[in-house]
């Protein structure tokens, strides 16, 4: 549960946040993107302060309430190195499968 202050560029996408107080807050100087985060269980899922940009697509809120505000146009990812979104629909069955220790790293 980032809180990002005076940052440039923030850039989080395909995270899977549960049963926290805090999502992701955006403060100060600092531009974030936002994309296919899976929020369940969580208060104020993600938001910004009155100097921040916050820009949010694809993410799913489930079973949260609080702030889900976004402000500004941040920046673009892809115009700094190339990358590729999952759905974040699909994000907990992913970090449930590959994140931990794993039986085949270091082989």
């Amino acid at each position: 549960m980032p809180s990002t202050d005076n940052v440039a560029y923030a850039h989080l996408h395909n995270n899977y946040v549960q049963n926290t107080g805090q999502g992701n807050y955006s403060r100060g100087a600092t531009r974030m993107v936002l994309e296919n985060t899976y929020f369940d269980k969580v208060t104020d899922p993600y938001y910004k302060d009155s100097a921040a940009q916050l820009r949010e697509s694809g993410s799913i809120v489930v079973n949260s309430s609080g702030r889900q505000q976004t402000g500004g146009s941040a920046f673009t990812p892809s115009s700094f190195y190339s990358y590729r979104l999952d759905p974040a629909s699909e994000v907990p069955n992913l970090v449930r499968t590959h994140a931990g220790p794993q039986a085949t790293i270091g082989l």
